[in-house]
């Protein structure tokens, strides 16, 4: 039987689909963008790509940053020992993630910035990662925004209360001629 060469592409494209493996991501961080002197959550989300459980994960920040809190995940128990953040005590099969959540003080500088994240294995080998975040300008404080917008509010109410107040004597004036 002869095929086509668009049939031949097509059977090619769905085998490779079909028969892939998965593809798995690095380790990944949410959020990705911190306010700037704001301290926040981010949750690392990492694989264990290799065919060994992953024994140790841990994460070091810029020097401008500060861990505060490193929290325990399902089975380890984090720490933080000064621009680190180490997980110990649980395992990670293989192919599977876990995330790892920690508490960081961002600097007051805007820009990006890169966390160094490490898998640990048996018998002493490691996995490193960069993870990519962006601090961004330091927001306003919301009491400020809060302020604007009744400040705005009032602003238009007064507007459409002389709005009003002109259309009614507009339709009397009309209405007495």
């Amino acid at each position: 039987m002869r095929c086509s060469a668009w049939s031949s592409l097509a059977i090619s494209v769905c085998s490779a689909l079909v028969l892939a493996r998965p593809a798995v991501a690095h380790v990944t961080s949410v959020p990705t963008f911190l306010a700037a002197a704001s301290t926040e959550t981010v949750s690392l989300t990492g694989p264990n790509e290799r065919d060994e459980p992953m024994t140790g994960f841990s994460v070091t920040v810029p020097h401008d940053f500060r861990i505060v809190a490193a929290r325990s995940a399902a089975g380890w128990r984090g720490e933080v020992h000064g621009a680190s953040a180490i997980w110990r005590g649980g395992s990670l099969a293989p192919e599977a993630e876990a995330t790892f959540t920690l508490e960081v003080e961002a600097p007051s500088e805007p820009g990006p910035a890169q966390l160094e994240a490490v898998q640990r294995y048996p018998g002493g080998d490691v996995v490193t990662w960069d993870v990519g975040l962006t601090v961004t300008p330091e927001s306003e404080a919301s009491s400020q925004n809060l302020g604007l917008a009744v400040l705005t509010a009032v602003v238009g109410l007064g507007v459409l209360a002389a709005i009003g107040v002109a259309v009614v004597r507009r339709t009397r004036s009309l209405q007495e001629k």
